[in-house]
């Protein structure tokens, strides 16, 4: 749980929920705007099913548009699905790199409180230092 909440946190700060939202909404336009354009769509779930596919670029072919609007509206929406899909891609990588930089500063400071505590060590508590000082060189 607590992944998602930094996940959604980062998402958040890097503007990924808006743009996020706004392939929702702009889908679901472009879907009405296919329905009411395209003689081959005669239903709602078609025109979602046909502005998943060019959304997601998998373009099967069982449904295409035929009509100027129904492709300006397709282009509009693939671009934007590309676009999203970048940002989001980004915002996950940060997302990992923040865990990452995260657990080894909790590393780091655990390793620099055994330290100063050095005197007080016992043998296997230093035999652990040494280990993690090993990893940090490699």
């Amino acid at each position: 749980m607590r992944r998602i909440r930094l996940f959604l946190v980062v998402l958040r700060r890097n503007g990924g929920l808006p743009l996020l939202g706004g392939l929702v909404v702009l889908t679901l336009v472009a879907a009405l705007v296919v329905l009411a354009f395209e003689p081959g769509v005669t239903n709602l779930g078609d025109a979602l099913w046909y502005c998943w596919e060019v959304a997601t670029t998998i373009g099967l072919g069982d449904v295409f548009a035929v009509s100027p609007v129904g492709r300006i509206a397709s282009v509009v929406l693939s671009l934007y699905a590309i676009v999203v899909t970048a940002i989001v891609t980004g915002v996950i990588v940060t997302f990992y790199q923040e865990r990452r930089d995260a657990q080894l500063k909790q590393s780091v400071a655990e390793l620099l409180d055994k330290l100063e505590r050095l005197p007080e060590l016992d043998e296997e508590e230093l035999r652990q230092i040494s280990e993690s000082v090993r990893r940090y060189r490699v």
